[in-house]
């Protein structure tokens, strides 16, 4: 199959994140005719549908976001290959967890970039909390309960977690079942407890106290692809390992977690590049 144009992976990236042909065509700078034309054409090309439509916008159907996280991994590698040849003219610092950034910013980065290119995005991964202000970071997307003094915190968005192992793993420990997880390693993570999706699920175990601990998400995860155990995974950090099918979700049960993603910044006015990030983010949490 000839390579959809660059135009093409661009209007399907766009379309996806703002969940609108609308507004994908006014961040690339076309019109709505050649945004549906180029995502209409592409679905035939594959010989299924992309979108479907839901209220007044466009929702990607489980192709579509099977093939976004390719071409959200391709977009962001050209970004980094080819800087744009104006002299960035604002600087922009983020702070944010490890995990978070090589599992869900890295391979959206690149539509940023592309639709603010006079913005030069410094990534300050850390799991410790930065400071934001004069001397620190502009802005930290968060994962918690919010609350932290000094700084002024949006909500972007809650998440579930569900349980997820290597598929070499799960047939031979046989796990079909939540009670099956009694014979299986589970993985740990000091800020993450397994309590309250064993509650949900119905399994009468206890919070473990024994097998491998982690302190970062993303040694968690790679833990559970390797094949070391059963990792209790936030549904944004696994989307491009299960549709890679490196992990397999073991259960449709899924637990709401007590913390949320958020948007910081200072409390004081913020700079446009910061105006210009938090929407743009809020909008790829949105989609």
């Amino acid at each position: 199959m000839q390579i959809p144009s660059l135009q093409t992976l661009r209007a399907l990236e766009a379309a996806a994140r703002l969940g609108s042909y609308t507004r994908a065509a006014a961040e690339l700078g076309l019109t709505h005719g050649a945004i549906s034309h180029r995502l209409r054409a592409l679905e035939e090309t594959l010989g299924h549908p992309l979108f479907t439509r839901e209220g007044n916008g466009m929702r990607p159907t489980p192709e579509a976001l099977r093939l976004l996280v390719p071409v959200r991994e391709a977009l962001g590698l050209l970004a980094l290959a080819f800087p744009p040849v104006r002299a960035a003219q604002a600087i922009l610092r983020v702070s944010l967890l490890p995990s978070f950034a090589s599992r869900w910013l890295t391979p959206r980065l690149g539509a940023f970039r592309a639709a603010h290119p006079d913005i030069d995005v410094r990534i300050d991964a850390r799991l410790e909390l930065a400071d934001i202000g004069p001397g620190g970071v502009d802005c930290a997307i968060r994962y918690g309960k919010g609350g932290w003094p000094g700084v002024r915190a949006e909500r972007l968005a809650g998440e579930v977690l569900f349980p997820v192992c290597a598929p070499a793993y799960r047939e031979a420990q046989g796990l079909h079942t939540p009670a099956e997880l009694a014979r299986a390693v589970l993985l740990r993570h000091d800020r993450q407890l397994w309590g309250p999706w064993l509650r949900a699920a119905g399994v009468a175990l206890g919070e473990p106290t024994g097998g491998p601990l982690f302190s970062d998400t993303g040694l968690l995860l790679d833990a559970a692809i390797a094949g070391e155990g059963v990792a209790l995974a936030r549904a944004r950090l696994v989307e491009g390992d299960l549709a890679t099918g490196r992990l397999v979700r073991l259960s449709d049960i899924a637990a709401d977690d007590s913390q949320s993603y958020w948007f910081v910044r200072s409390q004081s006015a913020d700079s446009a590049a910061v105006e210009a990030f938090a929407r743009w983010i809020a909008g790829a949490f949105a989609a």
